[in-house]
């Protein structure tokens, strides 16, 4: 009998999956903030204001998680079955 090693196990914070959780969340609120900032901009300023603040805060979030997507870890078993496909 042959005893296997375990891999390695990555944090959560450090994994494709993660990283991708944080890029639809940030293009979630992107979205969201832009519709209510076009179907607010007319009637109220303030809130059309607020609402433009937060979509460029979620277009900030979705190009900063974009970049550090590249940085995601991914375990060594996954790799390894998308080579043979």
């Amino acid at each position: 009998m042959r005893i296997k090693k375990k891999e390695a196990v990555i944090p959560f914070r450090e994994t494709l999956a993660y990283r991708m959780l944080l890029l639809t969340g940030s293009a979630v609120v992107f979205l969201v903030a832009l519709y209510i900032f076009v179907t607010v901009l007319t009637s109220n300023v303030v809130a059309a204001i607020i609402s433009g603040v937060a979509a460029a805060a979620g277009a900030f979030g979705v190009f900063y998680n974009l970049e550090h997507l590249r940085d995601a870890r991914v375990p060594k078993q996954t790799l390894q079955r998308m080579k043979r496909r």
